[in-house]
């Protein structure tokens, strides 16, 4: 065999072992590029792996079995596939043309200043291409907090694009007079507003104390967050 021939398919094995090798714990970078994940730990390859995961801002998801898909990367795209068996939480991160999540489906705990509580989500869609909404859809029920403003209710509604963002209202399930507007754009910033239609003054004067402000139907709050570790902004 020609000696050229011989090192061309040498360094063709070798490329193939490598890739076929790549550990899990290359995907470290590549999620905490996309800045809402980081991984806390590793194990197996990026085919087939196990990787523990956690927000931005530290709280732990689980461990999740991963899997970069084949057939993508051909295409000079990146699909991860994640799944949580125990948790019952799935979704896919892309990057390429297209950025963010598809196919999110299971519990979520949703941490914000003065809003919190239980996220189901099923099948949920936020894709991203130039830095504005391409694809939005699945569908969010949120049940708040019952400690919270809202007192443990439920609101749910249907995600969708909207002047480029990624755009949730949440309507509350048993006609209560609030709703909550999760909005969310290309560059990684969040923002959950909470309005409570309202004239009762005992709730409120707890709202005013809670950081809301009075609107023409009751009170409302924004809050702003970037998907990355800074600290949530208010505002009126």
């Amino acid at each position: 065999m020609n000696t050229r021939i011989l090192i061309s398919v040498l360094a063709g094995a070798t490329a193939v072992m490598v890739i076929a090798l790549a550990p899990a714990t290359l995907l470290t970078s590549r999620l905490a590029g996309a800045a809402a994940l980081r991984v806390t730990e590793a194990e197996g390859s990026v085919w087939r792996g196990r990787v523990g995961l956690a927000i931005a801002q530290g709280r732990r998801l689980g461990d999740f079995r991963v899997g970069l898909s084949p057939l993508a990367l051909l295409t000079g795209q990146v699909r991860l596939k994640a799944t949580d068996k125990a948790a019952g939480r799935a979704f896919v991160l892309r990057w390429g043309r297209d950025r963010g999540v598809e196919g999110l489906t299971g519990p979520l705990s949703l941490e914000l200043e003065g809003l919190s509580g239980r996220i189901e989500a099923k099948d949920v869609v936020a894709l991203f291409r130039d830095g504005r909404c391409r694809r939005a859809g699945g569908h969010i029920r949120f049940r708040a907090a019952q400690d919270s403003l809202l007192g443990g209710a439920t609101l749910a509604g249907t995600p969708a694009c909207v002047g480029g963002d990624w755009v949730t209202r949440l309507a509350p399930t048993g006609g209560a007079g609030a709703a909550i507007t999760l909005r969310a754009d290309g560059a990684g910033r969040l923002q959950a507003e909470t309005a409570v239609a309202t004239a009762d003054p005992l709730l409120v004067q707890a709202a005013l104390d809670k950081g809301f402000v009075k609107d023409a139907a009751g009170v409302r709050r924004v809050v702003s967050t970037r998907l990355s570790a800074e600290k949530a902004v208010k505002r009126p």
